[in-house]
């Protein structure tokens, strides 16, 4: 192959692009307004709370907001979440809703993780809100 020094001049500018324009996709897509709400008040309740929020702010696909803006989303986890012994390990349940602020319910999901690792749960529902938020645009 005979590569003369444009040809070479070129090809080195293909990397450069490259991050060019993933810098720029990356900058246009704004993450979406959510708003995390929970009604737990025992203490498993309010440290999955804790691990969710965490995640939510962590996430780039999602801006932790308040004041129920316009376009953005709902999650909340409306009860305590419940539990069940499983020999030495308690295995969390949760169930989440989605809705839009003018009240339009977006639906349910629920899950499960071990009490010792709330982060799993947390991820999962940060997920879920993506799938949902997806379904909205």
């Amino acid at each position: 192959m005979n590569l003369t020094s444009k040809s070479i001049r070129s090809l080195s500018l293909v990397p450069i692009y490259i991050v060019c324009t993933t810098f720029v996709f990356a900058c246009a897509i704004k993450p979406m307004p959510v708003e995390f709400w929970h009604v737990g008040d025992d203490g498993l309740s309010e440290r999955l709370a804790d691990c969710t929020e965490k995640a939510f702010e962590q996430s780039a696909t999602f801006r932790l907001s308040n004041g129920r803006k316009p376009g953005t989303l709902i999650v909340e986890i409306p009860a305590n979440v419940d539990w069940k012994q499983i020999g030495r390990r308690v295995r969390v349940h949760y169930s989440v809703t989605f809705s839009l602020v003018d009240g339009r319910k977006l639906g349910d999901r629920a899950g499960s993780c071990w009490e010792n690792d709330l982060k799993k749960c947390a991820t999962m529902i940060v997920s879920d809100a993506a799938i949902v938020a997806g379904r909205m645009h």
